[in-house]
């Protein structure tokens, strides 16, 4: 089940950043592309992901309880993942109302206004974490022996991503207050 959750991860994460960019390129009126496809397909991987990241969540921590041994501060890593993940699914319920509205059957781009950009950038910041805790677990789970190399590059090319991302939002947010 883990082996499966990783490949999960790795397909979101590639998906994510066909999201991403083509998001910032639209947002930031470069390039008027559509995203809505990828979306759901993501938004139904990420279902099946957090699923199973429950799963083996339940497992685990059934497996302190009965050893009595939590190991709460040694495991504040795997504490991180899940709050992170919990929050990128809140703030995903935020992310898919700010940018499409239905008023009387017609669909509308709603105002971009100052909550709306803070839970984006919001998002952008707990998708970082989540990314940065859970890199190295799916390389291992790959398999991958050079962990550093490879997470470094992962880790660097993401964070490019979300830094444009984060940007694209600003953008759009000035787009908006502006005209």
């Amino acid at each position: 089940m883990r082996k499966i959750n990783a490949v999960l991860t790795a397909v979101i994460m590639l998906i994510f950043v066909l999201h991403a960019v083509t998001g910032s390129l639209n947002m930031m009126n470069i390039a008027p592309i559509i995203t809505r496809i990828e979306a759901y397909i993501m938004l139904g991987l990420i279902c099946v992901h957090v699923v199973l990241s429950a799963i083996l969540s339940v497992k685990s921590v059934r497996v302190w309880k009965t050893t009595g041994a939590p190991y709460f501060k040694e495991n504040i890593l795997f504490w991180t993942r899940r709050l992170s993940g919990v929050v990128i699914m809140i703030l995903i319920a935020f992310h898919t109302t700010a940018f499409r509205s239905e008023t009387a059957g017609a669909v509308t781009l709603p105002y971009f206004g100052v909550f709306r950009l803070v839970t984006q950038l919001l998002l952008v910041a707990s998708i970082a974490v989540h990314i940065i805790t859970n890199v190295k677990p799916m390389l291992i789970s790959f398999g991958i022996k050079k962990l550093k190399p490879r997470a470094g590059d992962i880790l660097f090319f993401l964070s490019a991503v979300l830094l444009v991302a984060a940007i694209a939002f600003i953008i759009y947010f000035i787009r908006w207050n502006t005209v």
